[in-house]
Parts: C-alpha cells; sequence; structure tokens
C-alpha cells in the first residue's frame, strides 16, 4: 500500500488536511479581495502594491521570531489562539469606504503579525501528526486540498468583493478562521514542544536556531532558492492584476476566474504525487518545479502578441499549476525531512524571513517600476526567477544531497 492511501489512516492529519482547507479559503478570498479593492478605488498600482508591503515588512522584522514562539510553544493551542485572533482582527475592513482606504492596511498589519506564530505553526504540525515516510504524500494531500480551497476562494474574493463588498468578506473570512480553531482543538496528537527554549532571551533562540540550521547546507540551499521564488510570488498579485484588467479586458471577476484556474493543475499534479510518493525525489520535485514554472510563466506573458481569447489564458493558467504544485509539495517534504524536529518553527520562521527579503525586492521593482514600463516586459522580468529558483535548487539541495552520506527515503 501507498503512502498517499495509508497517510489517510491518521484521524490528527484528516483534522490538519481539514482545517488547511477552510482557512486557505479565507485566506485565497482576502489575499484577492483586498488588493483588487485598493486598485479598483484608487486605480493606483503604487497603492496596492502598499497590501503587500506592509506583509513583506512584518515577515522580515517578526519572522524569525514567530518561528522561535512557535517552536516553544504547545502548536495546538498556538493554532486555536492564532486564528481566534486573526478572526477578530478582520473587524476595522467594515470601516473601509472608496474615500477611506487606510483600514485595508491596518488589518493587513494585524493578519500579518499574528500569521508570523500560526504559519510556522500548521507547517511544523504536519509532521507530528504523520510518519516520517509518509511527509511527502502528506504535502501533496495538502497541496489538493488548497487547490480546492483556491478553486473556491479566489474566484469568491473577486466575486464578493465586487457584489458584496468587504462586508461580507469579513463575514466569511472570520467564520473560516473560527472553523479551523474549532476544529485543531480535537486534534489528539502531542502537540507539546520538542525542547526547552535555549534561555528566556527571545534573540537568543533565535540565534541559537540559527547556527544550528547553518549547520545543515541543505537547508540553507532550500531558504536561498524560495527567497528567489519569493521575489516572482511578490511581483505577480499586481502585475496579474494589471494584465488582466489592461491586456485581456477584464474586471475583478475575471482576475479571480482566471487565477483560480490554477488549481486544476495543481490538483492533477498533487494526485500523481500523492499515487506515487514513494517513487518521489522531494529536492527534484522541488527543481524541476521552479524549472517548468518558469517556461509556463512565459507562455502565458508572451500570449497577448498571437491571442487574446480567454480560453487560451485559462489553459495556460492551468497549466502553471503543476510545476507551482510539484515545486512547493517537494519543498515541504524535502524541508521538513532534513530539518530537526525541535528546529522547524524556527526554519519556517527564517523562511518567513528570506521571503520578506525576496518579496521586498520584487514589491519595490514592481512599485517602481509598474507606471513607467510596459506589463509585457515586466511581467518577463517575473518569470525569470523561477528559472533562478530552480537552477538554485540544482546547485544547493539536490547536488549536496547526493553528496549526503546520510541515507534518504527517496532515492535519485
Amino acid at each position: 500500500m501507498t503512502d498517499g492511501a495509508t497517510v489517510w489512516r491518521s484521524r490528527d492529519f484528516r483534522i490538519v488536511l481539514f482545517g488547511g482547507m477552510v482557512n486557505d479559503i479565507g485566506d485565497w478570498m482576502l489575499s484577492l479581495a483586498l488588493p483588487i479593492y485598493v486598485f479598483t478605488a484608487t486605480r493606483s498600482g503604487r497603492d496596492t502594491t502598499f497590501v503587500f508591503a506592509i506583509e513583506i515588512a512584518i515577515g522580515l522584522l517578526f519572522g524569525a521570531h514567530g518561528g522561535t514562539l512557535a517552536d516553544r510553544l504547545d502548536l495546538k493551542r498556538t493554532i486555536v489562539i492564532t486564528n481566534f485572533l486573526q478572526a477578530a482582527t478582520l473587524v476595522p475592513l467594515l470601516a473601509v469606504t472608496p474615500q477611506r482606504i487606510w483600514p485595508v492596511y491596518v488589518v493587513t498589519a494585524s493578519q500579518t503579525l499574528v500569521a508570523q506564530v500560526n504559519n510556522p505553526a500548521s507547517w511544523s504540525l504536519v509532521p507530528r501528526v504523520v510518519d516520517d515516510e509518509q511527509l511527502l504524500a502528506a504535502n501533496a494531500a495538502n497541496s489538493s486540498a488548497g487547490s480546492i480551497a483556491r478553486l473556491v476562494g479566489a474566484p469568491l474574493g473577486g466575486i464578493v468583493v465586487g457584489l458584496g463588498g468587504l462586508g461580507t468578506v469579513v463575514l466569511v473570512d472570520s467564520l473560516t478562521f473560527v472553523t479551523v480553531a474549532l476544529a485543531t482543538m480535537t486534534i489528539g496528537a502531542d502537540t507539546r514542544p520538542l525542547r526547552t527554549a535555549d534561555s528566556g532571551e527571545p534573540d537568543a533562540g533565535v540565534r541559537h536556531g540559527w547556527r544550528l540550521i547553518r549547520g545543515h547546507p541543505v537547508l540553507v540551499g532550500y531558504l536561498i532558492a524560495q527567497s528567489l521564488a519569493a521575489v516572482a510570488f511578490a511581483m505577480f498579485p499586481v502585475l496579474f492584476i494589471k494584465f488582466v484588467i489592461t491586456q485581456l479586458n477584464g474586471g475583478a471577476a475575471k482576475v479571480g476566474i482566471i487565477r483560480s484556474t490554477a488549481a486544476f493543475g495543481a490538483l492533477v499534479a498533487s494526485s500523481l504525487i500523492t499515487r506515487y510518493a514513494k517513487r518521489q525525489n522531494p529536492a527534484s520535485l522541488m527543481m524541476w518545479g521552479y524549472l517548468s514554472f518558469a517556461v509556463v510563466a512565459a507562455l502565458f506573458i508572451n500570449a497577448p502578441f498571437v491571442t487574446r481569447a480567454i480560453a487560451v489564458y485559462l489553459v495556460l493558467f492551468a497549466l502553471s499549476g503543476l510545476p507551482n504544485a510539484a515545486s512547493q509539495i517537494g519543498a515541504s517534504a524535502m524541508a521538513q525531512h532534513r530539518c530537526p524536529a525541535e528546529l522547524r518553527g524556527r526554519l519556517a520562521g527564517f523562511s518567513n524571513v528570506g521571503d520578506a527579503v525576496g518579496a521586498g525586492v520584487g514589491t519595490l521593482v514592481v512599485a517602481l517600476l509598474i507606471d513607467r514600463v510596459g506589463i509585457v516586459p515586466l511581467f518577463d522580468g517575473q518569470a525569470f526567477f523561477y528559472l533562478a529558483a530552480g537552477i538554485t535548487s540544482y546547485l544547493l539541495v539536490v547536488r549536496r544531497l547526493r553528496q549526503d552520506p546520510i541515507a534518504e527515503h527517496w532515492g535519485d
């Protein structure tokens, strides 16, 4: 029997999977609704980019500390509390109007701050509820759930903000956070911290964690590759919104519908990886995923030179889901497997910092150039960073693993 089948025997994993999917529906709704609202209200790429700049700044300042807290605290209790907090911090959106945009920035800051603890805790929880050899199948199943959430949440975000306004977004997203908190309460696995904190000083935990992680070159390579990919991911949202609106004559609903189609490709990739989990090398999936992503992205971006038929973009964006899912499933499984259990929260925290650095570069480039450079060449520059992430994955992860004397679960 494959890992893809046995991983479903874990009741705790099923709860984690359900909670993650519900949470992702709300996150996709919010991540689409807020920038779409700001862009349609102000018609300013710069003001829209500010939403993402806030997320980057908080990740850079607090990401490592959030990961350290996740290592020190009970994971289940942490996820429950942070989800309730995220529901509460949506309330200021009720005060937003086209003339009063600033509460959007307050909510973005509050949500991102809480997520610095929630996300490392959620990521660290997966290896606590499945066996080590099931990590690839578990991450593939999570990717499938995330794709389903994307199919629901992405178009819902565009449609809801276009028809019902931000008040409806607050109601629906709050329900998702509360649902996750209640479901997480029922997890039976031991989620207590695996090691006592190094000292009472938060900075000591961060510094000590980084020293330990530096002793694992593969994990450092993982962080660098993910940071390069973060440049592309950060450039994408605003560029995509402007691309659809200006190149395809679309609106909020079309933005959400096209973006959601990537979930179809991700579902295909996730199901294949789940089915053949024992035959896959996570590091290779990470590498080939990023390299393929660069190719598909370039095709999508330059298609207007040939056609503007919406069906073409639906197909191309659906195809982009395959390499995207492969890269993230492989990266997560490899990192969870290679990282010592007591450091997983801090690795996720440092990954948040690396993502923030990469995202800062991407956001700054977009903010400076989006109103000065053509959307197609600027979008092509975004695709280049996927290529760089793939090459880095090979040089700093795949090659290093081949030279590592420690036996791996997955062959080359």
